[in-house]
């Protein structure tokens, strides 16, 4: 145990921030800055980010997106939750890369790259971050991917649904999957129920905010179990046996269900043959795959009795509309986990994956 371990509870393995103008208005090159100006004030006088002349998230008119934090004040967050060191993830980007025309959405990687390594730069030694890459060119993306290393990314971030429809398994994401495999961080699938594809998004909550829950409900879980399917099932985890994967902020418990009925298919005798993999899609989970957990998920036991609890990892979720003070005492309170189990997941599965250290 090391010294901030004495003091600090938790690693966040999956917070976010909520970027400021700076990022569109300074970073980005001027001739994207109209097609995504950023975060603004709508008619209703609640804050949204601005796409192509839309709005997003399509959220109900009574949720507004949080303000920016500066960095100095999330440390005072940070230590306030007795929270070591927190990957941040992005917010607006995230949406962003698959609101915009895609030379827009490379521009908004790259500038979004510079931007949350300088939002870092000063607490090197507990704030970082995962690099967004839109993959609507994937040798530009695999080309991209040294680059977001290099200049500090712990992960890679990619929407579980793809805007173009295709599935995660197509040989023709290999060199994508390749550079990330050498680059020797993992790839995390995170939705953010921003884009029309995502499951169930032209029946619930796309373009009807008043039925914005339903999306939410839906989309964060299934799109996951889609993106889980396919990269083992469909052969990437064979073919790529180095690669991590992560699945963000969808709860943890769908993921034992969910290898089971894969599990079943795969030794059933004719749909098993269907499936380029070796090994029980269980195993491969267990061997490249890893899960965070909400934070007051009472079905927590469940999944560490399901998966070990060196797959799953802690976090808050932090700024976002649905997340609140309190995550690890929230945590804490959860019954029938051990305080081996817990340690494991509160700090050591964030630090060991996304190596967690200043270098």
């Amino acid at each position: 145990m090391d010294a901030a371990e004495t003091t600090y509870l938790a690693n966040d393995g999956d917070g976010h921030v909520i970027e400021g103008e700076e990022l569109f208005q300074h970073y980005l090159p001027p001739q994207f800055r109209a097609e995504a100006p950023g975060p603004r004030l709508n008619a209703a006088n609640a804050r949204r980010f601005f796409y192509g002349g839309g709005e997003h998230p399509p959220f109900p008119a009574a949720i507004s997106i949080r303000k920016p934090m500066p960095a100095h004040d999330r440390i005072k967050l940070l230590d306030k939750e007795r929270i070591w060191a927190a990957m941040l993830y992005p917010s607006g980007t995230l949406v962003g890369l698959y609101a915009t025309a895609p030379s827009t959405a490379r521009a908004l990687a790259e500038a979004y790259l510079d931007w949350i390594a300088d939002y870092c730069a000063p607490h090197r030694d507990r704030l970082f971050f995962a690099a967004p890459l839109p993959l609507d060119d994937i040798a530009w993306a695999a080309r991209h991917v040294p680059r977001t290393v290099a200049r500090g990314a712990r992960a890679i971030a990619v929407r579980p649904n793809r805007a173009s429809g295709q599935r995660w398994d197509e040989p023709g994401l290999d060199a994508f999957y390749a550079a990330v495999q050498e680059a020797g961080v993992p790839l995390v699938f995170h939705e953010t129920t921003g884009d029309p594809d995502t499951a169930a998004g032209d029946r619930y909550g796309m373009a009807r905010p008043d039925y914005y829950a339903f999306s939410h409900i839906i989309s964060h879980p299934f799109e996951q179990m889609f993106a889980a399917m396919s990269v083992i099932c469909g052969g990437v985890l064979e073919r790529f046996p180095r690669l991590r994967v992560g699945f963000a902020e969808a709860g943890c418990s769908w993921v034992p269900y969910w290898l089971a009925r894969l599990d079943a298919h795969f030794e059933h005798r004719i749909l098993g043959r269907q499936m380029p993999i070796r090994m029980k899609p269980s195993d491969y989970f267990r061997r490249q795959c890893f899960v965070t957990c909400d934070p007051d998920d009472a079905t927590l036991p469940l999944a560490v009795a399901g998966l070990g609890a060196e797959a799953i990892v802690f976090a808050t979720d932090y700024p976002h509309f649905d997340s609140s003070g309190g995550a690890v005492q929230s945590f804490s309170a959860i019954p029938g986990i051990t305080p081996e189990d817990r340690r494991k997941i509160l700090w050591q599965n964030a630090e060991r994956i996304y190596r967690l250290a200043a270098e």
